[in-house]
């Protein structure tokens, strides 16, 4: 038998490999960098703590979920794996217990977290270890194009040469052809073996609907979930909406379990909301996005998202947590202009109190945040094939066969007061969305947005303004979607009066016109 097969069965106790696992462990044992691109809950611990156990040396997994370290290393120890964990939930006292195994010749698994790396306790260890395989999970979080940009990632680079450049495996359920490209550039890998597993999933039915009004998507929701059996996740944007919703559906629903979860909360009352959902099989979480990482639990029949995220990664991992069992599942998103308006004052947050980044560094951020909002919007309003345009946006080539979404079923309507998607039955009527305030910008109107940007920007430092005081980003699409030639147009903008006319008018005009 060969040696990964017996550890697979011996220690693992696994059977037999899920697809794709036996090339990416191939790999990475012949010492080859890999980076793998995998779906949440495909099985993507197992291609580096497989690998870990056959190079029996010391593998240093780099992770920013502190909340899961202590479950993956009491998983590993049940099995007879040795595994140690060292981030900022422990107490000094077992911080210094670690690091003493560490400069003892500790061999297993080390899960850290990657602020760790400045700590000076562990910057003077580092060159003492001897490391044989180095494991970056989240590795999306290395990009400025990720979803999930993290600073401390950035000095990885500089780490893995610190622990003497070891075979490296880089790892994320979400990441597109930019991401990856940054993921290579930023660790410096040496030819890497690139997976990606895919991106389509076959079994969700994806569905869209434009609701102006929160108090019909309110109605929407609870008629939804009259009909949806089974337990499910209701995402939401702020925490006062979480709790303003799961006091309606608790009312709404007394016979199902109902919980709340957010990061404001205390821990033992998200630990109980989470041991709530696990077991029950008709309980319904409505939570922020702090909820989900680690989540397994495969019969979750319906991810709906009660306001628009942020980008496309995350709408794909948040809806993808349904359906894991490969049975039928619904994923049903509700957007709206106020969703805009949250995502976007999110945006302008990006980079506070974190001195770590440059102004050069946020307003790119800012800007990536804007465009990954503006692909979101164009995938929520867009007539087109939901699963196509998730693969699509993957640069997934797969083929899309046998689609069930709404637009493949006719089925695109635009207000709430139709059923929720995924219970609709029989054909509804199908109607194409106007051309409204809040549709996508089409590429040409998205040039004019990013530079009467730019142009904000620079009136706001010279009047010594708040960037929007001077006008706010819905009042800039608005200009770049019209492109106004003249101040007389210009003026016919919602949200241009007298003052911003004669103060701003022209430079807005020359930034339409893509003049210097």
């Amino acid at each position: 038998m060969d040696e990964v097969d017996d550890l697979l069965q011996r220690v693992f106790r696994l059977s037999q490999f899920r697809p794709r696992q036996r090339e990416i462990i191939q790999d990475v044992v012949s010492g080859s960098d890999v980076v793998c691109v995998m779906p949440t809950g495909a099985g993507k611990s197992l291609c580096f703590q497989l690998p870990a156990m056959r190079m029996k040396g010391l593998t240093v997994v780099v992770s920013p979920l502190i909340s899961l370290m202590a479950d993956q290393v009491h998983h590993m120890e049940a099995l007879g794996v040795p595994a140690l964990l060292l981030n900022s939930s422990q107490s000094g006292r077992e911080q210094s217990q670690v690091l003493k195994k560490l400069s003892d010749g500790f061999k297993g698994l080390l899960y850290v977290a990657p602020e760790r790396f400045a700590a000076p306790s562990f910057q003077r260890l580092i060159p003492k270890l001897t490391t044989s395989l180095l494991v970056v999970d989240e590795a999306h979080c290395l990009s400025f194009w990720g979803h999930d940009f993290r600073p401390d990632y950035m000095r990885l680079a500089e780490v893995r040469e610190q622990l003497g450049s070891p075979v490296t495996i880089a790892l994320t359920a979400t990441a597109t052809p930019a991401v990856r490209n940054d993921i290579i550039r930023m660790l410096k890998l040496r030819a890497p073996k690139v997976h990606v597993t895919g991106f389509d999933r076959p079994n969700l039915t994806y569905a869209c609907r434009q609701i102006d009004y929160e108090v019909e998507k309110d109605e929407a929701l609870v008629r939804g979930l009259e009909k949806q059996a089974g337990t499910g996740i209701v995402y939401c944007a702020t925490r006062k909406k979480v709790e303003h919703l799961a006091a309606i559906l608790h009312e709404k629903f007394p016979q199902r379990t109902v919980r709340a979860y957010h990061a404001g909360m205390e821990t033992d009352a998200r630990k109980k909301a989470q041991h709530d959902f696990m077991a029950n099989a008709d309980a319904v979480v409505v939570a922020t996005n702090a909820f989900g990482m680690g989540i397994n639990k495969p019969d979750i029949r319906f991810v709906v998202h009660y306001n628009i995220p942020a980008s496309l990664e995350a709408y794909y991992q948040e809806a993808g947590r349904a359906g894991r069992d490969g049975r039928a599942a619904h994923c049903v998103l509700y957007c709206s202009l106020v969703d805009r308006h949250t995502q976007e004052f999110f945006i302008d947050k990006i980079g506070e109190n974190n001195e770590s980044l440059s102004v050069n560094q946020i307003e790119l951020l800012q800007a990536h945040a804007r465009q990954k909002l503006e692909r979101m919007f164009q995938y929520a309003y867009a007539p087109r094939c939901r699963r196509r345009a998730i693969l699509d946006y993957f640069g997934d080539n797969s083929q899309v066969e046998g689609c069930t979404c709404d637009v493949c079923r006719g089925d695109v309507r635009l207000r709430s007061r139709d059923h929720m998607p995924a219970l609709s039955t029989g054909r509804a009527r199908s109607s194409k969305p106007p051309i409204s305030e809040d549709a996508p910008l089409d590429g040409a109107a998205m040039a004019r947005f990013e530079r009467l940007r730019a142009v904000r920007l620079e009136l706001a430092r010279e009047h010594k303004m708040v960037a929007f005081c001077v006008a706010h980003d819905s009042v800039l699409r608005d200009v770049a979607r019209s492109a106004p030639q003249t101040l007389d147009a210009l003026a016919r903008v919602r949200g241009i009066g007298e003052f911003k006319l004669e103060k701003f008018g022209n430079a807005f005009l020359s930034a339409v016109k893509g003049a210097s």
